[in-house]
């Protein structure tokens, strides 16, 4: 963070966007994809496994179609880019509920705020592979 691109945030907008973080990878561990949906801009844009899927129909899509499992996030790095603007950085734990099989992954998003609070507008997920960090998980 540099110090006049971007900031910590505020204690109210530190829980605030926590508390979205958290519900993200609640809403997939309860196969809860409306409400995963809600917490994105409706033209949000999601980048994972090379591919990109656009708006809230593009992440229902999305949604419906991943393996189900455990999301385990860590606690993010926050920094605040304007008024309504952030960015975060996050690491998550991925457990396959069908073959236990773990996928570790760097996430980066940009968010914003709205009259609903804070939403993301992007997300890009990486995966943690032995050669760094990868658009495709190692399996």
């Amino acid at each position: 963070m540099s110090g006049a691109e971007a900031r910590l945030p505020g204690p109210a907008d530190q829980v605030a966007i926590s508390q979205l973080l958290a519900r993200y990878c609640l809403a997939l561990d309860l196969d809860d994809a409306e409400g995963w949906v809600a917490l994105f801009t409706p033209d949000a844009v999601y980048h994972v496994y090379g591919r990109t899927f656009d708006g809230h129909a593009g992440l229902r899509r999305m949604a419906t179609a991943a393996p189900g499992g455990l999301h385990l996030g860590g606690p993010p790095v926050i920094e605040i880019l304007g008024a309504d603007t952030a960015r975060t950085t996050r690491n998550l734990l991925f457990i396959d509920r069908t073959d236990g099989v773990p996928r570790n992954a760097v996430y980066t998003d940009e968010l914003v705020r709205t009259p609903d609070g804070w939403r993301i507008r992007s997300c890009r997920c990486q995966f943690i592979t032995a050669d760094g960090l990868s658009d495709r998980p190692a399996r």
